[in-house]
């Protein structure tokens, strides 16, 4: 028997949720191929994913100045605070290109590289070396000593290979969450590498945006029951054999399942906002695919060069749209132009859309 948190009994209740999850993602499809979701979507739910995985280790960023900062504009907060959300949003980005490589392969090196990416620059920063001193997490949890921690996570690394082929996406990317929260490798970062491991592991599974699909914001807005899970998980010290994971086996799926349901009424709400901004554009006289960018402006702040990879047009055609949009007055540009970024005016704020009002509940950690 290995020494992980591998054990867990199969419920009714987890069962249920595993087949909810199955049947919901039974035609999942490449992102590529859900147009208006890339462009509109997926890059506010990435700054939801950053400001939520954030704020659960004390970042102090709204979503609105997470989202400025990952625009790249300029964000009145402490140096570290911004450095996180980036920090953050760039192993995501990490973990992403990894997961696409043909050669992937899951590796100590690239845990650790995770973690690199996430505490870089900033305090506790090891450049992904293990930690070299006992800690307590939280007051309550006492991890591995230091001597264990190269082949704990070899091991992990070997069964994320091997058995764990054989379990449930959604199973297999809860217990490379808890796993690596529990041999806590590192000085500081555990918990975001573990949630950015956790999401590769589904972007393994096909799942091409986890950020559509995201559980830290629901954790952000319920702590107690994300630390109450992990404890019921892993006891107060490591020792794998005494205890079944099963408790944040179910909290996982629950929150998996819930935002599977929520992300399909945001595609379900789209059709009708896309209608209503395209009409509102042919009445301008400007071009109805635009539409789908007012949709994205009004979920967060839009960056050319984010724009015209979704659109797969050249930054200069993509500025020309944009600068029509401001001109027309549906747009308002902020900032230079090589940073420039664009956020809706009030003439934009003014429709009645139901896909902000449905992300807002979202990103807030509620239910929809």
């Amino acid at each position: 028997m290995r020494d992980l948190h591998t054990a867990y009994s199969l419920t009714p209740e987890l069962r249920r949720l595993l087949d909810a999850w199955d049947a919901g993602v039974a035609n999942e499809a490449p992102l590529s191929r859900h147009r208006w979701a890339d462009i509109a979507l997926w890059p506010a739910a990435r700054s939801a994913t950053v400001a939520a995985s954030t704020a659960i280790e004390g970042n102090p960023l709204t979503f609105e100045e997470v989202d400025a900062a990952l625009a790249g504009l300029p964000v009145n907060a402490p140096r570290d605070a911004v450095r996180e959300v980036v920090n953050y949003n760039l192993a995501l980005d990490l973990a992403n290109r990894a997961a696409l490589r043909e050669d992937f392969a899951w590796s100590t090196e690239l845990l650790r590289r995770l973690n690199g990416q996430v505490m870089q620059g900033l305090e506790d920063d090891e450049s992904g070396e293990y930690r070299t001193q006992p800690v307590v997490v939280g007051g309550v949890y006492h991890p591995p000593e230091a001597a264990h921690l190269p082949g704990l996570t070899g091991e992990l690394v070997e069964w994320i290979q091997t058995d764990a082929r054989a379990l449930h996406p959604l199973l297999r990317a809860a217990l490379v969450h808890l796993n690596v929260v529990s041999i806590h490798p590192w000085l500081n970062g555990n918990g975001r590498t573990a949630r950015v491991a956790g999401s590769l592991s589904l972007m393994r599974d096909k799942i091409a945006a986890p950020e559509l699909v995201n559980v830290e914001s629901w954790l952000r807005a319920h702590p107690d029951d994300y630390v109450d899970a992990l404890q019921a998980s892993h006891g107060h010290t490591y020792d794998p054999g005494r205890h079944s994971a099963t408790p944040w086996l179910e909290l996982f799926a629950r929150i998996s399942v819930s935002r599977l349901d929520a992300r399909e009424r945001l595609f379900a709400a789209i059709p009708n906002d896309i209608g209503l901004l395209t009409m509102a554009l042919v009445a301008d006289g400007l071009p109805a695919d635009a539409a789908p960018i007012l949709l994205a402006v009004r979920l967060g702040v839009l960056r050319t060069s984010r724009l015209a990879a979704g659109l797969r047009l050249s930054p200069s055609r993509v500025r020309a749209v944009l600068g029509g949009l401001v001109r027309a007055g549906w747009l308002e540009a902020v900032g230079e132009r090589r940073g420039r970024a664009y956020r809706p005016s009030t003439r934009l704020m003014a429709i009645d859309l139901r896909v902000p009002a449905i992300f807002d509940l979202i990103r807030a950690g509620d239910e929809t």
